[in-house]
């Protein structure tokens, strides 16, 4: 008598090892992506950036990923901050080429007692020295950078829609702005940002000389 195996028992033993393959496979790739993120890490800490368009395309795609393994060295503001300076170094030179600049500012900049009204365009800023957005304005469109404030994600895409710039220049707190530049990066425009120095939503703060120096900086040789 001849004996023929189920077939239950054929699928079984064919997927076994086809299920093994795709397990290491996945290890694979999760490990590859942990090894990306520490050695990019390591080369922003020294300046340098090999590979740029590999770290940039895993950044845009795979930072969820990236900041668990992340989250076993460090914390969650400092992988943002992480992510911020590489879109900050990638991006550098073709925002310094590009014409039509926006710069977004966040409206918890303003003193509690701002006179300033919202309109479509976001805060309209009546330059009124309390707070440090209006020295900000003025330098940015010095350079020829339109300022918006705005006080949410969504006057962010209007704007973009509307405005059609060709490079953005963003304040905010380090998961905001993240995710801000990840998202301008993910639609292939270039952008620099810098982040508030005290964050909770209300009444923030920047480093104003820094921000005018950067606005400075990413303006130089372009005429």
């Amino acid at each position: 008598m001849i004996y023929i195996p189920a077939i239950s028992s054929i699928n079984s033993n064919i997927f076994q090892p086809l299920g093994i393959i795709f397990i290491i496979i996945i290890i694979a790739l999760l490990l590859l992506l942990a090894i990306n993120g520490i050695l990019g890490y390591i080369l922003l800490k020294k300046n340098k950036l090999i590979f740029p368009k590999l770290f940039l395309y895993i950044m845009d795609n795979y930072f969820s990923i990236l900041l668990k393994f992340f989250l076993i060295i460090g914390t969650e503001e400092t992988f943002y901050k992480i992510g911020i300076e590489l879109y900050n170094k990638y991006y550098a030179e073709d925002y310094k080429k590009a014409k039509n600049k926006v710069m977004i500012l966040p409206h918890c900049l303003r003193d509690l007692k701002c006179p300033a009204k919202l309109g479509k365009d976001g805060i309209g800023c009546v330059f009124c020295k309390k707070c440090p957005l209006g020295d900000i304005i003025k330098a940015a469109k010095e350079k020829n950078i339109a300022v918006y404030i705005v006080p949410g994600s969504t006057f962010l895409k209007r704007i973009l829609k509307e405005k059609r710039p060709d490079a953005v220049f963003g304040v905010a707190c380090y998961s905001d702005l993240f995710h801000v530049m990840n998202y301008l990066s993910r639609k292939g425009m270039p952008t620099q940002g810098q982040l508030l120095l005290t964050d909770g939503c209300i009444c923030t703060t920047i480093d104003v000389k820094e921000l005018l120096d950067d606005i400075s900086r990413t303006e130089q040789n372009i005429k």
